[in-house]
């Protein structure tokens, strides 16, 4: 069984010969530690990892060794970890929002990473479109205070500029789907901290919430089979989540108090679960004997009658170990068999 089958099962709940593991991102530092490369695939093939994560390309237009614009108005700073900093947004105020056009999604180069992993990669691996659900893209155009902001002070062009968005990423999507029978998508909006919501229950349930039933429900429409990420305490919206039709909820986070079998219990009979090890604690600070204790931990409570996917609890950033990370994809290898 290869990875694409591998994770195609663990999200319809159905067990695989053994337990899947991927990153949605890994610092290149880390990587090359471990493979002796910069491109970002090769550490994928040196792991064996069943699906690469990937987002739509954006082109950037550099205004020093640092910093730049991409194709969004959007400035960023390089922070040195696989994630660059938000500098600068495009809309300065929610409220003239019509004035800002969005990239075009059928731009000749929008999947070119896309494209390149799967002339690498072919049917081996499966490979994750990873979009938005509608929080991050406000936090990307308006900043993330002006968004939290909007969500109280200007609630219907926020509800408007939602929408828009929810139509952008359904339209990347289809596009996505129809030329190269993408098959997972991933939606990466954090709308939580280890506490709980960072806006109060009853706003996300009023703008944010029917805008992520929308935006599932038409990937589900394309085919999809739908992974949704958020870290923290997301006690206030899993059930609704679930009930939407996610397949999958990533990464069940240890700093709010999560763990798979907790999370097995409540929702093992409905979605996949993926995550868990701890890459703000183990991945960074443990030995690899202590990484391979989680991970059978994580094993014992989650793998039975399928739908476990193993990760970090976020990402593979600067601070995670790269022994700890080859530690933990060889413990899921040598401990996740199911048949």
């Amino acid at each position: 069984m290869n990875g694409k089958e591998r994770i195609r099962r663990a999200l319809r709940r159905e067990v695989p010969d053994v337990v899947p593991v991927f990153e949605w991102f890994i610092d290149p530092v880390v990587a090359k530690a471990i493979c002796d490369s910069d491109d970002p695939l090769d550490i994928i093939d040196h792991l064996d990892l069943d699906a690469v994560n990937l987002r739509p390309d954006y082109r950037r237009e550099h205004l020093d060794e640092t910093t730049f614009v991409d194709e969004w108005g959007i400035k960023r700073q390089l922070t040195g970890d696989c994630l660059p900093a938000l500098l600068e947004s495009p809309i300065k105020d929610v409220r003239d929002h019509r004035q800002y056009a969005f990239p075009d999604p059928r731009a000749a180069h929008r999947f070119a990473s896309l494209e390149h992993a799967l002339k690498r990669f072919g049917d081996q691996r499966a490979i994750v479109l990873n979009l938005r659900d509608g929080f991050s893209d406000m936090r990307d155009l308006l900043g993330y205070q002006e968004a939290l902001m909007a969500l109280l002070l200007d609630p219907e062009p926020l509800a408007e500029l939602l929408d828009r968005s929810v139509a952008y990423n359904l339209q990347l999507a289809e596009i996505a789907r129809a030329r190269y029978g993408t098959e997972v998508v991933a939606t990466t909006d954090d709308v939580a901290n280890a506490t709980g919501l960072l806006m109060r229950p009853e706003t996300y349930f009023a703008l944010l919430g029917p805008r992520f039933r929308a935006v599932v429900a038409g990937y589900k429409s394309l085919g999809y089979l739908c992974i949704k990420h958020c870290d923290g305490n997301v006690d206030a919206v899993v059930d609704f989540w679930v009930d939407c039709g996610i397949d999958c909820l990533d990464p069940v986070d240890p700093a709010a108090g999560y763990t798979i079998g907790h999370m097995k219990a409540r929702f093992g009979d409905r979605i996949c679960l993926k995550g868990n090890i701890d890459c703000t604690g183990v991945l960074c600070e443990g030995t690899p004997e202590e990484v391979e204790r989680d991970v059978v931990q994580c094993l014992r409570e989650g793998a039975d009658g399928g739908g476990l996917i193993v990760s970090s609890s976020n990402t593979i950033h600067r601070g995670v170990k790269p022994e700890n990370f080859q530690a933990m994809v060889l413990a899921v290898r040598r401990h996740g068999r199911r048949a």
